[in-house]
């Protein structure tokens, strides 16, 4: 009977022994999960601070760079230009017989000016700042349109709203970008953007009809060689809490759509 009741008390401690155990381990593993998973989340943590950091960086040294060629091109070649121009006129009315050919030169010079000055403004900083992506958008569409190269337009969704100053500059640069590169590659006819500001997000989409590319192709590119852009950009849109998603069709069109949440 006695050993009966040992036997029977050796058993329950044993269980007992045994879901202390089990229950300890548990914990153990459950904890141990746990701070690997806050590690994970601050290591993660760090990294986009650390992005975020090298961004603000790279902005900084992009704006300053960006206004001091806009300030070296409005001072010294727009000044030139402005004395070229002026020696026309006078040529023009001292050499009557080459009035034409004087004429057409001093019609290009004049149109130079207003497109420096339009260059110029569209890479200062202070523009966006003062005018905001909304309004500078509008600047660049246009400037765009002056080429002849495109028939542009630009619609807006929505009640405007300010995204923030950091998020307007990377998406203005962004733009250019984008822009810039549809001038050079797309051999399209039409350029639209879109900007939909909607109660949860904000949407901007860049469209050409133009050739299109292979979008694999261009993804799988070393960052140094040309098209691997397309990937800087949406990690700069990344950055700013967005995503950018590229599609495009082979001889159709190309659309490159950037949401924010707000």
């Amino acid at each position: 009977m006695i050993n009966n009741y040992e036997l029977l008390l050796t058993f329950i401690v044993g269980i007992i022994i045994f879901g202390i155990l089990v229950a300890f381990i548990i914990s153990f593993v459950f904890l141990f999960q746990k701070r690997q998973a806050k590690h994970r989340e601050e290591k993660q943590a760090l990294k986009i601070a650390y992005e975020q950091e090298i961004l603000t960086s790279q902005l900084e040294v992009q704006n300053q760079t960006l206004q001091e060629i806009s300030q070296e091109l409005h001072d010294n070649i727009g000044q030139l230009l402005s004395v070229a121009r002026m020696n026309l006129n006078v040529m023009e009315e001292e050499m009557p017989d080459n009035d034409g050919y004087i004429k057409q030169t001093n019609e290009i010079i004049h149109q130079s000016i207003k497109d420096l000055r339009a260059l110029t403004k569209s890479l200062d900083i202070d523009f966006v700042q003062q005018f905001g992506l909304e309004e500078s958008l509008s600047y660049e569409i246009e400037r765009i349109r002056k080429t002849k190269r495109f028939a542009t337009e630009i619609n807006i969704i929505g009640e405007k709203n300010s995204l923030g100053y950091e998020r307007e500059i990377v998406l203005f640069r962004v733009s250019q970008e984008i822009l810039n590169n549809a001038l050079k590659h797309s051999k399209a006819k039409n350029l639209s953007i879109l900007l939909s500001y909607l109660p949860d997000s904000f949407e901007l989409c860049i469209k050409d009809d133009g050739q299109g590319f292979d979008i694999e192709a261009i993804q799988q590119k070393e960052i140094s060689q040309s098209g691997a852009g397309l990937r800087n950009i949406q990690r700069r849109v990344k950055l700013i809490g967005g995503t950018c998603s590229i599609t495009s069709e082979i001889g159709i069109q190309t659309q490159i759509k950037i949401t924010l949440s707000h």
